[in-house]
């Protein structure tokens, strides 16, 4: 699942160095193009450029574009084996600042990531789940409780758009992202059901089909407790 060690890995970060080697790495080159070719909003690097302190997937993301290793990325020290071990383990899935239920914007249109989570390598086979076809979005308002809370982090498996009775989908209807529960109708139409029982079943005819946009299939909801 995620990675629980990012705390720690945030406390053996040479903060005194850290800074210094990461403007050395940029060089002559541009804040914002480096920010960019390691798939980072601008604003997040230059905190992290200013004396922030790195989340373990923004080292992993820095390391890659620069070429260098994790470890001396973080503390100064050449590794001594290959830092391969975390990408073997881990896979990064891309999140997006979209919330579904009401909002613009799609999965992964002309969206740029703003952050990743880690996810067991182990955990998406397990699922049956490719990494390449996966992103995590916000969840809003409370019409999937208590499923789906607001603001709780959703993965969307965009390889899945065939509607199934019983799953979870996010759906396009014009210019609104919806979360909703599925069950299929006699007539050919759907019902776009929510699990919270105070809002009504919301029916789609065959003929409106056409005009609805299937996402993907919701496979993981993010809880807190």
């Amino acid at each position: 699942m995620t990675d629980e060690k990012t705390a720690d890995a945030q406390e053996t970060v040479d903060e005194t160095g850290f800074a210094k080697r990461l403007r050395s790495l940029i060089g002559e080159g541009s804040a914002r193009a480096f920010a960019h070719k390691a798939g980072m909003g601008d604003s997040t690097f230059r905190n992290i450029l200013n004396g922030g302190m790195p989340r373990l997937d923004n080292l992993l993301r820095i390391s890659n574009a620069a070429g260098v290793s994790v470890e001396w990325l973080a503390t100064g020290k050449e590794p001594a084996k290959s830092d391969s071990k975390f990408e073997e383990e881990f896979a990064l899935i891309p999140g997006y600042n979209i919330q579904v239920a009401a909002g613009h914007g799609s999965i992964a249109g002309d969206e740029s990531p703003t952050r990743e989570l880690a996810f067991r390598r182990k955990w998406l086979r397990f699922r049956g789940l490719n990494e390449k076809d996966l992103a995590l979005v916000f969840a809003k308002g409370d019409s999937m409780e208590p499923t789906i809370s607001d603001n709780e982090t959703v993965m969307v498996d965009t390889s899945e758009r065939k509607l199934r009775d019983g799953h979870i989908y996010v759906i396009r209807n014009g210019d609104h992202l919806l979360v909703k529960r599925i069950q299929t109708l006699w007539n050919d139409g759907v019902q776009l059901l929510s699990d919270n029982k105070e809002y009504p079943p919301q029916e789609i005819s065959s003929s409106d089909l056409e005009s609805l946009e299937v996402i993907g299939k919701v496979v993981w909801v993010g809880k807190d407790l």
